[in-house]
């Protein structure tokens, strides 16, 4: 098993030497940078599995480092812990209220370092190993061809997207995308594969036509979205729907839904993964006869502020300061939704109202 990578960004040379020696003699995969640019740059190229990063750095600062990597899907999951000097309670909330995971104020022991990495890789791990048994299970019950790979090379596909193609799981290992999209179909898809793997963009969408020794030519809707960076690989999902079958998916509420559940990294479970098939793959579940109230005789106007802020993917506290209101009053609007819907949590919320034209964005 490889060693995690650790990278550091410090522009204290002799501190960072030191860091370096004692992550590496615990195992750790350690790389220094010694400023805020060189570290933006070596996040990228280096695909770190944590980052330690010096606050106080000129002529880019450590608060700075963080919002250009979170502005970007490669390097917005990476852990990020501060190592500052400074001991002032306010510099510390600041840095947590940015969103980063930890903050060890200098002078600290070695132990309490490797202690803060360790629980903060554990805890990004177990986030990560939690929704894969929950997206296998999505991704089996798709009626449509689900695909992984890094902008070439196909690494996993599932059961309908093997017969969609007539490629069996074994022969894909041997093939990469140029193998069976058509010639000009890639060549309108490479530059939106290209900036989705280096972060560009999140995700996108065209018609393609799919030629395979199996097959004749048929065009295919192709959706395209961010997984995750792994060991300097961006991986990507790609779905495959038949054109003739596109009416449930091309709309734009399954677009914001596969675009919030990507961002807000959402674990879906298995009885969730069954409602999302019914809601968006089989039209009899989408036109029954039973007419929804309109948003406006369903939810308070507050209600309704706050679900179309929750369907733009926005966590509780921007949505609070959005509004002008507490976080905990957020909280007991999206309560009064999950109610009134009969939802178990927010997610199912989005959905049905979605579904329903509840919300316009």
């Amino acid at each position: 098993m490889s060693a995690k990578k650790v990278l550091i960004i410090e522009d204290d040379h002799a501190l960072s030497k030191t860091l370096k020696n004692v992550l590496s003699l615990s195992g750790y995969d350690a790389e220094i940078a010694n400023s805020g640019a060189e570290g933006i740059q070596k996040a990228y190229e280096y695909g770190p599995d944590l980052i330690l990063c010096d606050i106080n750095m000129s002529p880019i600062d450590g608060y700075q480092v963080y919002n250009i990597l979170n502005d970007s899907s490669v390097t917005n999951k990476i852990p990020f812990i501060y190592i500052s000097g400074k001991s002032d309670l306010e510099e510390i909330r600041l840095g947590m209220e940015l969103g980063v995971d930890d903050y060890i104020v200098k002078p600290f022991s070695n132990e309490e370092l490797l202690k803060s990495i360790k629980v903060r890789m554990a805890k990004y791990e177990k986030l990560m190993n939690a929704g894969k048994s929950d997206y296998r299970a999505l991704v089996e019950l798709s009626p449509n061809g689900i695909f992984l790979f890094d902008g070439d090379t196909i690494y996993e596909i599932n059961e309908a997207f093997s017969k969609m193609i007539g490629i069996s799981a074994d022969d894909i290992k041997r093939l990469t995308i140029r193998d069976f999209i058509n010639k000009d179909s890639y060549a309108a898809i490479q530059s939106k594969i290209f900036k989705c793997t280096n972060g560009l963009i999140k995700n996108f969408d065209e018609v393609i036509e799919i030629t395979t020794p199996n097959r004749t030519a048929d065009k295919f809707k192709l959706y395209v979205t961010t997984s995750q960076k792994y060991k300097g690989f961006t991986f990507l999902i790609g779905l495959l729907a038949p054109v003739d079958g596109m009416k449930t998916l091309d709309q734009p509420e399954y677009e914001r839904l596969v675009s919030i559940l990507s961002e807000e990294k959402v674990a879906v479970s298995g009885e969730l993964a069954v409602k999302l098939q019914r809601a968006f793959d089989f039209p009899a579940a989408r036109s029954g006869n039973v007419k929804t109230q309109g948003a406006e005789k369903l939810f308070s106007k507050r209600e309704q502020e706050v679900l179309t802020l929750s369907c733009k993917g926005l966590p509780i506290k921007i949505i609070a300061d959005e509004l002008s209101i507490s976080d905990r009053t957020v909280e007991k609007h999206r309560a009064s939704l999950m109610e009134k819907t009969g939802s178990k949590n927010i997610v199912e919320v989005i959905i049905y109202a979605l579904k329903n034209d509840l919300v316009n964005i």
